[in-house]
């Protein structure tokens, strides 16, 4: 199993390559200065001792996508940040005005990031050359997560041998163990199948020699080793203990579902705590309706209650704390997460409640920054949809429109597919642009502090969308 972070500081950890190869940024010794060491300097000492900072408060991890990415590459990135956020309790969010936040950026370690939280600022994620694959990507957001390599746990000679006489020169210290003070399995036992895992040719002198060799199962097998598919049932089983996951509940990523109390409608047990997230497109509402409630009613509901946040975490503005059989009106969500949490303490139980949820693009915008996202992404949108949003942000600024990504069926009028543009709150507002096709238009920008979008796409071709970032600008 990859591994928590435990030590004083976090240091680089790198992912290899199909040809075995990757680039490596060595950590500094102790003391060792830097120009940069404010920015992204990986300034380190030995880990030593356990330190829970270095884990993500929450849970939460803002990031920041550097600028020299391609839309494909940053659709990746987001496919791998909700894949760990379908099976896990992180939740990756666009930094605002956080401090400590992650920056995918492009530098010469290649494949490479700091594992667990720096702390202090920026810290880079690396996705260098031939380093923009799903499973690189995700395997590198392991790190940042907490992870170490799979092979370094302190007890892995009882699982794997290593060839040192097959290791490239100056790159035996990857294949070092870590101490067991540093690091902790959390109970997890050595998980073959690991995305944090090595593969068996990394930093080999040549692609067929073994520098790492699993020992043969029960069965006489080699078990396969560096994998970069998707997180093991292993990886997923450390991350929810290292960032004390609720036993129940989940990430709901679907544009419709639904969720229940545990052994609903036969009664939850006493003592139950569970957290649904609901996480939809950037530019998507969520409409959150309790068909059936039946929960131990008490005074501000303070024994047994379902709560809604409007937002991605516990501290985000309660939308309603519920109790007893009234079911509630519908909810719905300012952005694009909800935040459901379950608790029950007393020994007087209902049925529990059922709930069902459907995300709903366009609608009013009302704040000076934010996300826009066409309906899926990063996966192709779907068809037959027609979103309208109405911007609007501060009095006396004007909306500043910049795209990150744009991939739109390609016609000659955009007739098919379209993003549609006006400079004003409504469809008569005087037309900025009628977009479509694969190259990303140029910064948009309305004459007052209103703007008004529509994305049509049609019954047949499906292409990845558009993402956009709106803000207020000074006139």
């Amino acid at each position: 199993m990859p591994r928590q972070l435990q030590g004083v500081q976090s240091k680089w950890q790198c992912d290899s390559l199909a040809d075995g190869k990757e680039n490596v940024m060595l950590p500094q010794s102790p003391g060792t200065s830097s120009a940069r060491a404010e920015t992204f300097s990986p300034r380190v000492r030995r880990a030593t001792t356990s330190r829970t900072e270095r884990i993500w408060p929450g849970g939460v991890i803002p990031y920041v996508i550097g600028g020299n990415f391609t839309g494909s590459q940053r659709a990746i990135f987001k496919q791998a940040m909700r894949h760990w956020e379908k099976h896990t309790c992180v939740t990756f969010i666009e930094r605002t005005d956080e401090e400590s936040f992650i920056v995918f950026s492009y530098r010469t370690c290649g494949c490479c990031s700091y594992v667990g939280r720096r702390g202090g600022g920026p810290q880079a994620i690396s996705i260098g050359k031939n380093c923009d694959k799903f499973g690189i990507v995700a395997h590198e957001l392991g790190h940042v997560v907490g992870f170490w390599h799979e092979h370094t746990r302190p007890d892995r000679d009882q699982h794997v041998t290593i060839i040192r006489e097959n290791i490239q020169p100056g790159q035996e210290y990857n294949f070092l163990k870590m101490e067991a003070g540093e690091v902790s399995s959390l109970g997890e036992t050595y998980d073959f199948d690991s995305i944090m895992h090595y593969a068996r040719n990394t930093f080999s002198r040549g692609v067929f020699l073994d520098t790492i060799l699993p020992r043969r199962d029960d069965n006489g097998v080699r078990p396969t080793i560096g994998q970069r598919v998707r997180l093991s049932q292993g990886d997923i089983a450390q991350a929810r203990k290292l960032y004390k996951c609720p036993a129940c509940g989940e990430t709901l990523q679907d544009t419709t579902g639904n969720f229940s109390a545990p052994g609903f409608p036969n009664g939850y047990p006493s003592y139950s705590h569970c957290v649904w997230r609901i996480s939809v497109t950037p530019g998507e509402k969520i409409i959150l309706n309790f068909t059936s409630m039946d929960l131990f009613k008490s005074r501000l509901c303070w024994y047994d209650y379902v709560e809604v946040r409007d937002g991605y975490w516990r501290k985000a503005p309660l939308l309603g704390r519920f109790c007893g059989d009234q079911v509630p009106e519908p909810l719905i969500s300012t952005d694009s997460r909800l935040w459901v949490e379950f608790r029950s303490s007393s020994n007087i139980l209902g049925k529990g409640f059922f709930a069902v949820y459907e995300a709903t693009c366009g609608g009013d915008i009302n704040k000076d920054a934010g996300q826009i996202q066409s309906p899926n992404y990063p996966d192709d949108y779907r068809p037959s949809k027609e979103c309208v949003w109405r911007i609007t942000v501060s009095e006396g600024f004007h909306v500043g429109l910049t795209f990150q990504a744009f991939e739109i069926e390609r016609h000659d009028s955009c007739s098919y597919d379209y993003l549609e543009i006006r400079d004003g709150p409504t469809e008569e507002s005087i037309l900025i642009g009628h977009f479509c096709g694969y190259e990303k238009p140029e910064n948009v920008k309305s004459s007052s502090n209103r703007m008004w979008m529509k994305f049509v796409s049609d019954a047949s071709i499906n292409k990845a969308g558009f993402a956009a970032n709106f803000f207020k600008g000074m006139n």
